[in-house]
């Protein structure tokens, strides 16, 4: 395999490549892939032409363009842009979008959690899971002083049951996990704090909420929705980042569908996802389920809708900084244990080739790329690691490989949620950088209750001002070497 050019300058200022890139060895007994090659698929795309939500309308306007390709670089003018977009947007939709008949479906609407919503109308609810008690130790970190950035706000909390809720005459809307019921009611998941989190259908303009008030108004609008008896909805705003996916979406799926109750009911998915988390949705869901993709703005309206609880939830982003308390995520341990125990079914009782014991996961593409990679992949690789690209490997292949590993080191981003199917006793270390607004116990949160040991560097953002938590970072050699000897005497 061609070396691949360097990201970035070595240590000593020096341009340097990258290692090669681990490449499995072809086995005979690798699963095959499930694709997107299964007859039950039903697809409900978007409207050719039509754009759902103002925000993409905007980013395709030559407006949307000068700033894309000319102005986004510069940070204060970055700045300005989102910040008239988040305050400026509202007041168009209050004052301008809901006027006249048509701005009639736009009206305020009562936004409910999903158990709430079940206790006040009666209607009946099915336990998948119990809740969990999940501890939240603190996790080693390099240096070690800077261990207060990983302190833990709480020494435990409980994850509460994850239970499907059956609702009549509801409406699943492509491109978000927001349901509607009759004409004044959205029933949200429960671990939403609108108060501290802003979503990703509002940073689209596909809705506008009202923390305060519990009101949302809701912008999309399919004029022809397709109809259907019976489903469940597993459509998420943030379903096509495969972290989001793992954590979030697919373990509902699992709890789902190994619960004898639901086995033939339909699944309803975003539209468009990426061919492995197709691949692992086929695998989890098994090829003889229908599946209904839904495009971004289309409707599905469900005579009897099945919703799933939260099975782990991290939120978009922050609403304000003025509030303290912000969620570094929360997750339920027995769902992935659901989720890790169904898809090793799969991998087979021979190992299928020789898999690296101790992996380094190279991020080479996308915000908050390790800055000084060529300097620490040749520690990683004189230290006896395999540098990965998950990016080149099937979705079996990447839970063979977490599944295998011994240890794993990686730079904080979206492959790095495979960990979830390492073995009880992995160790696994992540580099992040240090940023008031890092979510820093995102991973040690997720993982821990598994039995996954956690342990953290910091490093330092290049060029702060200009992404800020999504710059680029670099990690110290020093402070590595010490994450590595220490992940060897675990």
């Amino acid at each position: 395999m061609a070396l691949l050019p360097s990201q970035a300058d070595s240590g000593d200022g020096e341009a340097a490549a990258l290692a090669p890139a681990w490449v499995p060895a072809p086995a005979e007994d690798e699963v095959a892939s499930a694709g997107s090659s299964s007859g039950r698929i039903r697809n409900v795309e978007a409207v050719p032409g039509k754009r759902p939500d103002n925000f993409v309308r905007l980013r395709e306007s030559w407006l949307g363009r000068l700033y894309i390709g000319h102005l986004k670089p510069y940070a204060a003018v970055r700045w300005a842009v989102q910040w008239l977009w988040r305050h400026g947007y509202p007041i168009y939709v209050n004052q301008i979008a809901t006027r006249g008949k048509r701005g009639q479906a736009r009206r305020w609407r009562r936004l409910t959690p999903l158990r709430a919503f079940a206790t006040k109308m009666a209607i009946r609810t099915d336990q998948l899971v119990p809740a969990s008690r999940v501890e939240t130790p603190e996790p080693s970190v390099f240096p070690a002083d800077d261990r207060a950035f990983l302190a833990s706000p709480h020494a435990q909390y409980e994850f509460p049951e994850i239970i499907v809720a059956t609702l009549d005459d509801a409406t699943t809307y492509g491109g978000t996990n927001l349901v509607l019921v009759g004409r004044d009611d959205v029933v949200c998941h429960d671990l939403y704090d609108f108060a501290r989190d802003y979503t990703s259908e509002e940073l689209h303009g596909r809705t506008l909420i009202s923390p305060r008030r519990r009101r949302i108004r809701w912008l999309l609008n399919d004029e022809e929705p397709e109809a259907v008896p019976l489903a469940a909805t597993f459509v998420d705003a943030c379903a096509g980042n495969y972290a989001h996916w793992l954590t979030e979406v697919l373990p509902r799926i699992a709890l789902f569908c190994t619960d004898e109750r639901f086995k033939d009911v339909p699944l309803v998915v975003n539209s468009g996802l990426h061919a492995n988390i197709m691949e692992s949705l086929l695998l989890v869901a098994g090829t003889d389920r229908e599946i209904i993709t839904l495009g971004v703005g289309r409707a599905l309206t469900v005579k009897q809708l099945h919703v799933t609880a939260a099975a782990g939830y991290v939120p978009f982003g922050r609403r304000s900084n003025r509030l303290s308390g912000h969620s570094h995520g929360v997750f339920s341990p027995p769902a992935f244990e659901r989720l890790r125990h169904g898809l090793t079914t799969h991998l087979g009782k021979a190992a299928g080739g020789s898999w690296p014991e101790k992996i380094f996961i190279r991020r080479a593409s996308g915000p908050r790329m390790l800055a000084n990679s060529a300097e620490i992949e040749r520690l990683m690789v004189a230290s006896g690691y395999a540098i990965i690209q998950p990016e080149t490997l099937s979705f079996m292949q990447q839970v063979r490989l977490f599944a295998n590993a011994r240890i794993v080191v990686s730079p904080t981003g979206a492959a790095l949620a495979n960990a979830i199917f390492c073995q009880p006793g992995t160790q696994v270390g992540v580099f992040m950088a240090k940023h008031e607004e890092m979510i820093y116990r995102y991973w040690f949160d997720m993982l821990t209750p598994l039995q996954i040991g956690v342990s953290y560097v910091l490093g330092n953002l290049v060029e702060v001002s200009k992404l800020g938590i999504h710059g680029n970072f670099t990690a110290a050699r020093a402070d590595v070497a010490d994450l590595l000897e220490a992940l060897e005497q675990r």
